[in-house]
């Protein structure tokens, strides 16, 4: 046989060689294949051909197409899940790819798990339009589903006993009737109503949603269901307190320096009711007030809290005067 029909053979088997490879293989991997087969005639051919027998055999990767392994990768955004514990959200911003922050924002986003203000506010601002409308989207979302939650549960609380009972305590004509336990019971749904209401209004006023009258009127009712709250649990700190900041948001620092009071003589000798007075002499800009609630937390025969310790060295030598 002519050395050029030889010649022509064995470019063609190259050929074949290279073009079936480039459907399984990246190019670079095929054209290196085709190479070593031109350079070393039959032997290169034998070489690979026994080689990929054998990944063939043993099931190995590199017989499997390149675009299969990108979409096998547990890692690749395309088929990757997301999950917070191991992806956190507020760290795609970091990302340089467009392509690939958007596509776990969006998968996100569809699974339900953006809930943080903070990550939504984020995404509102971010350059990429896609990003923004669905950001805008999933916030309008989630304050329509407040509003209605936030508005039913008014409506449950306004049809419920009338607010002038609120002493949980049974009358002791009723003690041990069965009249006795059913108003037990309804002070204690309202409990929990009162609860999972101021919880829901702050939630929306503390992400900003709403109008201004809107956002004004819900800072009443939220007053409003506080003041309730602390009559029906005069010992609970936490709530006097919500109820103070409540007030002073309002501006209204004669009601919360009366709250301020009465929490003091319900529990005297406690950091909270100090605290508080300082809280509400830095709103009025009370210089006076804020170096005597600051003498008063020095004073207290308790230890201090890290909140306190705080303000005592945000303040510096306002605390020792």
């Amino acid at each position: 046989m002519p050395l050029w029909m030889l010649l022509a053979i064995h470019t063609a088997v190259t050929a074949a060689w290279l073009l079936s490879a480039s459907r399984f293989r990246r190019t670079q991997q095929a054209a290196c294949e085709a190479l070593v087969i031109f350079l070393l005639p039959i032997l290169g051919l034998i070489l690979l051909a026994a080689w990929r027998t054998a990944c063939l055999i043993s099931h190995c990767d590199a017989n499997r197409p390149s675009y299969e392994k990108e979409e096998r990768d547990p890692f690749s955004p395309g088929t990757m899940e997301y999950q917070a514990d191991i992806v956190p959200l507020s760290d795609t911003y970091l990302l340089g790819d467009a392509k690939m922050k958007r596509r776990l924002f969006t998968d996100a986003i569809k699974q339900e798990v953006v809930e943080n203000p903070a990550i939504l506010q984020q995404a509102v601002h971010d350059e990429d339009r896609e990003i923004t409308y669905y950001a805008v989207s999933m916030m309008t979302a989630h304050m329509g589903k407040l509003a209605e939650e936030i508005s039913s549960m008014k409506q449950e609380l306004a049809g419920g006993r009338s607010s002038k009972t609120r002493n949980s305590r049974v009358p002791e004509e009723l003690a041990g009737t069965a009249e006795a336990a059913g108003i037990a019971a309804e002070e204690t749904n309202r409990d929990e109503l009162l609860q999972n209401y101021t919880n829901r209004m702050e939630t929306y006023l503390g992400q900003g949603y709403g109008d201004a009258s809107g956002r004004a009127a819900m800072e009443a009712d939220l007053r409003t269901a506080l003041t309730e709250l602390v009559e029906r649990h005069p010992e609970d700190a936490d709530i006097r307190e919500r109820q103070i900041r409540a007030f002073l948001r309002a501006k209204d620092y004669e009601s919360a320096a009366k709250a301020c009071t009465d929490y003091a003589a319900a529990q005297p000798e406690t950091e909270g009711p100090v605290y508080m007075r300082l809280v509400l002499a830095t709103a009025q800009r009370d210089v006076t007030g804020v170096k005597q609630a600051l003498a008063a937390l020095r004073a207290l025969p308790v230890r201090l809290s890290p909140r306190a310790l705080t303000a005592i060295r945000y303040w510096g030598e306002a605390a020792h005067e």
